[in-house]
């Protein structure tokens, strides 16, 4: 029976005395040191990609990634051209020249060196890096391609992730029937 007593006497003093010790009242992590970083500037656009990454800090908009920026420039693009039933129709290497056009948006791009005599097409890029063809008003076929007898329609796709390259997807319409054009662009 005493040992019983006992062990209940020591119970009743080392449980207080445990919560006491290895209990502590929370208190707020210290603040990190910014330092340097509020005199790193940041994209203070909100038309850019990178709009305010690497806050805080000093307002910068020469640090500003636009929707058309990753698109610019030169890409050599294999285009494998398949028919509706899936057949392949055609493999060609294309020297695509995307260039900015003037506006106050800064997301849409010219295309040169799909047609001979480098007439360009129009297409729009967005936030996320992708683009797709400018489209005649009112029409959902997309936007003549070389001449008025073939419509363009599709989108491109510059990932992050795809470094580099661009995914390209196309379909060309004209009185001919409709052709796919699918593939891979590597930045030159």
């Amino acid at each position: 029976m005493m040992r019983s007593t006992l062990k209940k006497a020591i119970l009743a003093v080392a449980a207080p005395a445990l919560l006491f010790f290895a209990c502590k009242k929370y208190t707020d992590p210290a603040r990190p040191d910014v330092g340097d970083g509020l005199k790193n500037g940041y994209c203070n656009d909100p038309r850019a990609i990178n709009y305010n990454w690497d806050f805080p800090g000093t307002p910068d908009s020469t640090t500003c990634i636009f929707p058309k920026d990753p698109f610019l420039g030169t890409w050599s693009y294999k285009d494998y051209v398949t028919l509706p039933n899936g057949d392949t129709d055609a493999i060609v290497d294309r020297s695509l020249v995307f260039t900015a056009t003037e506006d106050t948006l800064r997301s849409h791009l010219a295309v040169a060196g799909w047609c001979s005599g480098n007439i360009p097409f129009y297409v729009t890029a967005t936030k996320y890096r992708k683009a797709t063809v400018d489209t005649i008003p009112g029409s959902p076929l997309g936007q003549f391609l070389c001449d008025n007898s073939d419509t363009l329609n599709g989108t491109l796709d510059q990932a992050a992730w795809l470094g580099d390259t661009m995914r390209v997807d196309f379909v060309i319409n004209n009185d001919a029937g409709i052709k796919y054009h699918r593939g891979l662009a590597v930045r030159q």
